[in-house]
């Protein structure tokens, strides 16, 4: 109990965020809210012509090799729009993360900065998952936008958490 609250402490004590978030930033965040509004959206819509048995899983050839309801569309569709918005959220609150080096007055803005940019790159790259995903059961195929999602998520890891440590210097 000792270390989470020095943890809760310590994150309480960084520097106020003072920066301005860029155009870029900004706007990708809310492109990806908008996208994965628009695939609950195309899931609601179908929902009512959708057979009551869908498929639920996919081999990596893209072939469906398990079955369920029909309402499994409508939590996949509830799960991944709250994980969007909640990851939306949190991008705009990067005092609070959890950084690879320590935050200093010198160097809070440059790390607040960098993990801003990679939870919303991290969550542009769950958009094609999302729509590949919701692609895959609604209709065929899917697989390549979930290729490019996986790719976006792993590159949003890897050059954010490289980014991060730099700015820590």
């Amino acid at each position: 109990m000792v270390g989470i609250m020095s943890t809760i402490l310590s994150k309480a004590q960084r520097p106020a965020r003072t920066y301005a978030t860029g155009p870029i930033t900004r706007g990708l965040r809310w492109l990806s809210v908008l996208a994965s509004l628009g695939t609950s959206a195309w899931i609601l819509v179908r929902y009512p012509s959708l057979p009551d048995t869908v498929a639920t899983h996919f081999a990596a050839g893209g072939q469906a090799d398990d079955w369920g309801p029909r309402w499994s569309v409508l939590v996949l569709g509830a799960i991944m729009l709250l994980l969007s918005l909640l990851l939306a959220a949190m991008s705009t609150r990067p005092r609070g993360f959890n950084y690879p080096a320590e935050v200093t007055e010198d160097n809070a803005q440059a790390i607040y900065r960098e993990g801003e940019r990679m939870l919303v790159w991290t969550l542009l790259g769950m958009q094609p998952i999302y729509l590949g995903i919701a692609w895959a059961t609604l209709e065929t195929g899917g697989a390549p936008l979930l290729a490019v999602g996986l790719v976006g998520l792993i590159g949003a890891t890897i050059v954010g958490i490289a980014r991060t440590v730099r700015a820590a210097r």
